[in-house]
């Protein structure tokens, strides 16, 4: 019987060897683990620019649409036939029959020659 027991008795490896071994797992999985934190944080980081930039542009759509809307009115109103002809009239290129169109010109200035102060230091001014 006594055979028997020791055919199921478990051998020992060295111990240095499983120390090792487990020192080594131990560190790979730190490793592992510092990986994937440092990637999360990175992601998180990553997620608060996108939603910062996101909310800017949805500032943008909004303020876009407002503006669309501004012109959309805008269109409107000068598409409209007395607004055309408000338009053409104050350019002169409109009358109605009968009417006379008058443009008025603002006078020009006449030309002046603009005349060097005497200097009493600058000779070509003497004699002026």
């Amino acid at each position: 019987m006594v055979a028997k027991v020791s055919r199921f008795r478990k051998k020992h490896g060295s111990s240095t060897t499983k120390k090792v071994f487990g020192w080594s797992f131990l560190v790979l999985i730190g490793l592992l683990g510092l990986f994937l934190i440092f990637y999360n944080v990175r992601i998180y980081q990553k997620r608060a620019e996108l939603e910062e930039r996101a909310k800017e542009l949805q500032l943008k759509i909004v303020e876009l649409s407002q503006q669309e809307k501004e012109l959309q009115e805008q269109f409107e109103i000068s598409n409209t036939k007395e607004y055309q002809e408000r338009v053409l009239r104050e350019q002169g290129l409109y009358q109605k029959p009968g009417e006379e169109v008058v443009t008025i010109v603002p006078l020009k200035e006449p030309e002046r020659k603009e005349q060097k102060e005497r200097m009493w230091w600058d000779p070509s001014t003497w004699f002026k």
